[in-house]
């Protein structure tokens, strides 16, 4: 696996199927205080001490806002319905309820239209008037938590409404995914004049921009998510044409994704597009072919002998991180400019370091390569960090990869240490030498505490890599401990 560079990257409605039915009105309504004769809105005078500041001070106060406690709860409709007064009103907006009470004297528009949502979904009357409202900061502390919703099944899956306003079709859905899975996932659209939004309700908080790619090829539009183990697949072949950039952001905290496409002609669209092959699906990543897309390579350049450096640009039309610990897989034309780029591969999860405070890395050769965004996370993202050993195999001096700037880390960062270890040495060496072995794993793998949390990563040739796991675990190491990087 060659090392690559980062490579730099280029956002809904409610639920297809409503989770409830709002009757279809006017909004504002004809005598609210937010219509004017105009057909344009009003505000409506504000108490003292009820300005949007005042708002965002009360947020920041630590006071419970949901009645709650902390906790988020799935919503029955039933439960929803229930909350319909003043003083005690919910609202779902996306398939998120909130508690609005708190803000209603805070609300521009009046209390009043709030109360026409109350006990309601209210998502078909907040895109009316304040679609582009970031709610989910606004209302955050608001959160009571997401509607429990069982969508019927669409008798068929290629009705095209059913299928891009849908929630996932159980008939897709394993009975080990049922089981073991995540909570299914669900996507949905809405537009403007000039732009498409794609919202992915992705129901887990873990999710960040590494977890999805994004590939705009011709009319195919590909969207793929991992949600832990699995991966879920948005494939539509759109129905109008879009611009090649578009922006893709994450709501972290609810686990959201929006996808904003730029429209070429300011036209409605009467449907997103029609499903393309697997659409809407989610299955276990292990069962999901690699996708590759073609990229321009920029440069190539020597980093020793026998290794190089590859610098590949990707196409404005795709979105694609590659997460710490993974990697990509490469297939170019012997003399050729561009070079397919996969999806990223691996099982490394960033919550492995989770209150990690020693992690030790092994690496033989080219197996330094996830070693490079897992050393720069490690030093820049982990407050629990107190240091971080690398030990380098490799044959000669001249095989060491980037051997200057890791000498140089070691001696900004006091964090960080290096050991080089060499299987031919020249005479004037005196670092270590040899092969992976138990002496030398001993002396490395001290903790800076009796009870540190331990990660230890290794990456090399396969008997690199195999005969350093049993000596790991001939050392006591537990298989949380330890996390060996295999394509």
């Amino acid at each position: 696996m060659l090392p690559l560079p980062a490579m730099d990257s280029r956002q809904g409605a409610g639920q297809g199927s409503r989770m409830l039915n709002v009757p279809s009105q006017s909004f504002p309504g004809p005598r609210s205080q937010q219509r004017v004769a105009s057909g344009g809105r009003s505000k409506v005078p504000l108490k003292q001490g009820r300005s949007l500041m005042d708002w965002i001070r009360l947020t920041k106060s630590g006071k419970d806002l949901t009645g709650l406690k902390g906790r988020l709860i799935e919503v029955t409709e039933e439960e929803l319905k229930k909350h319909n007064k003043k003083d005690d009103c919910w609202i779902c907006i996306r398939g998120f309820v909130y508690n609005v009470s708190p803000y209603m004297e805070y609300h521009p528009g009046g209390e009043e239209e709030l109360m026409r949502a109350a006990g309601s979904d209210g998502t078909d009357l907040f895109d009316q008037v304040h679609r582009w409202v970031n709610y989910e900061s606004m209302l955050k502390e608001c959160l009571v938590g997401r509607m429990a919703i069982k969508p019927a099944l669409p008798k068929d899956y290629r009705e095209e409404k059913k299928v891009l306003n849908g929630m996932l079709p159980k008939s897709q859905v394993t009975d080990t995914l049922a089981r073991e899975g995540p909570s299914s996932p669900s996507y949905d659209w809405f537009q403007t004049d000039s732009l498409v939004t794609i919202v992915v309700y992705t129901k887990q908080k873990d999710i960040n921009l590494g977890s999805i790619t994004v590939d705009h090829q011709g009319d195919s539009f590909r969207v793929e998510t991992i949600i832990k183990d699995y991966s879920y697949l948005i494939h539509i072949g759109l129905s109008h044409e879009i611009q090649e950039d578009f922006s893709v952001q994450v709501v972290e905290n609810v686990g959201k994704i929006e996808i904003v496409l730029k429209k070429k002609e300011s036209t409605t669209w009467k449907s997103l597009g029609c499903p393309l092959e697997n659409h809407n699906s989610l299955l276990p990543k292990k069962d999901t072919d690699l996708y590759y897309r073609k990229c321009q390579l920029i440069s190539k350049e020597d980093v020793t002998h026998d290794t190089k450096l590859f610098s590949v640009m990707l196409p404005p039309s795709t979105h694609l991180q590659v997460p710490v610990g993974q990697h990509v897989y490469l297939k170019l034309t012997i003399a050729g400019d561009y070079v397919s780029v996969s999806n990223p591969e691996g099982s490394f999860k960033i919550s492995q370091f989770q209150e990690m405070e020693d992690l030790f890395l092994l690496a033989a050769g080219t197996g330094f390569t996830p070693m490079v965004k897992v050393l720069h996370y490690a030093l820049t993202g982990i407050p629990s960090l107190r240091k971080v050993k690398l030990m380098f195999f490799n044959k000669t001096e001249d095989d060491i990869i980037w051997r200057s700037q890791l000498e140089k880390l070691a001696l900004k960062d006091k964090r960080f240490d290096v050991e080089f270890v060499l299987s031919a040495p020249p005479s004037e060496w005196s670092g270590k030498q040899g092969y992976i072995s138990p002496a030398l794993l001993s002396e490395f793998l001290k903790k800076s505490l009796e009870k540190s949390k331990v990660l230890i990563c290794i990456c090399g040739p396969t008997p690199f890599t195999e005969q350093g796991m049993k000596l790991l675990h001939d050392l006591n190491f537990s298989k949380d401990e330890i996390h060996s990087f295999t394509a």
